[in-house]
């Protein structure tokens, strides 16, 4: 029978305290007079008054956003928030939010020889930085375009604003590392790598992390996992614009949750593909585009992926659609039309998983079928 008198549950449920065990954290000793004989009570030890205890983990995963070429010239009509304004306060709200940062932010360097080459303007940066992005993965094929110098200053100037790029830097030793986040009382760790076989320079010069060794990887991800309660590793892998991972990737993603990864998160394909619970993980093999500038309908809606871990262990995974298309190279929440080509996106995309999506007016969820 519960010692706490109906009243003061009452009151605890309108401050939105959850009982455990019949006692909510730090007020237990309240009790102490009424209780018999010898009971067990649960504490926590916080330093804010009302013992109040947040358990809860918020994460918001993103694709690739790039900053340069047709999307640069719509921030120079529209200004720098224009990219981000319409999802920017969204995003802000979560605990942790992350994406690919598709292209370096520095005004130095130059051009390398390629077809495609992409380097955005830095004042880009202090909107990434409201929009609430804590850490971003620098390890892809467009990381080195304007040259190491560039690449360089680019993390650098991501820090200067509290943003960790992860997968890359001035050495592979540091490009192998995590940015660890803490967040009420967790430690959330966040890995990059590459797997486009490109931008690995070497072990004592400015590097990408490279994936095409996989026993390295799995080496950094325990060692990571040994600092953190929840791992988050990004992986720029696939084959653009292909609607389903390969063989290949699904065996490496779900050795790298084998090896103590929570959450993997995939891009490069440019289009959405499907999401996998793996023995207590996820696995979303491609965000799709998040800020791009290209045509085809499904490079042009993706997702945010929102991911709740509740102390360590995953607790909810839900999508809010995205798409570019009433509003080219600006990332605006989906509706009618739009949601629905991207729901149509995802079905496909799962088709091959034993992935439940269940829709509601606000969100997309998505549970593992048992």
């Amino acid at each position: 029978m519960s010692l706490i008198h109906p009243s003061i549950k009452k009151c605890l449920k309108a401050l939105f305290l959850k009982p455990l065990n019949g006692f909510p954290p730090m007020i237990s000793f309240i009790f102490l007079s009424c209780a018999s004989p010898e009971p067990q009570y649960e504490y926590a030890y916080i330093s804010n008054p009302f013992g109040i205890v947040d358990t809860v983990v918020t994460i918001a995963a993103v694709g690739d956003m790039m900053f340069a070429r047709n999307v640069a010239a719509r921030i120079a009509a529209h200004g720098y928030d224009a990219p981000l304004g319409s999802v920017s306060q969204y995003l802000a709200e979560f605990d942790i939010t992350t994406g690919n940062l598709e292209c370096p932010v520095s005004d130095l360097g130059t051009a390398i020889d390629k077809k495609y080459v992409f380097r955005a303007g830095p004042r880009i940066i202090p909107e990434l930085a409201k929009s609430g992005f804590d850490a971003v993965c620098v390890a892809n094929n467009h990381a080195f375009d304007y040259g190491l110098p560039c690449f360089l200053n680019s993390l650098e100037r991501l820090r200067n604003f509290g943003i960790e790029p992860v997968g890359g830097g001035k050495n592979l030793e540091e490009a192998l590392k995590p940015a660890l986040l803490e967040r009420n009382g967790l430690i959330i760790g966040v890995l990059g790598f590459n797997y486009t076989r490109t931008n690995y320079i070497g072990e004592d010069r400015p590097a990408c992390a490279p994936a095409e060794y996989w026993p390295r990887v799995f080496r950094a991800i325990r060692i990571a996992k040994d600092s953190c309660d929840i791992l988050l590793v990004h992986i720029h892998w696939g084959v653009e614009y292909a609607p389903f991972p390969t063989d290949s990737q699904m065996i490496l993603g779900r050795a790298m949750i084998d090896s103590g990864a929570n959450v993997v998160l995939g891009h490069h394909p440019y289009r959405w593909q499907g999401v996998e619970f793996y023995r207590g993980g996820i696995i979303a093999y491609s965000l799709g585009n998040f800020v791009f500038d290209q045509n085809d309908i499904a490079n042009n809606v993706s997702g945010i992926l929102e991911i709740t871990f509740d102390r360590k262990q995953l607790s909810g995974v839900r999508i809010t659609p995205v798409e570019l298309l009433t509003h080219p190279r600006e990332a605006h929440f989906a509706g009618g039309a739009e949601w629905q080509i991207f729901e149509g996106i995802l079905e496909e995309s799962c088709i091959i998983f034993p992935t439940e999506i269940e829709t509601t007016d606000a969100k997309i969820i998505l549970r593992p079928i048992e």
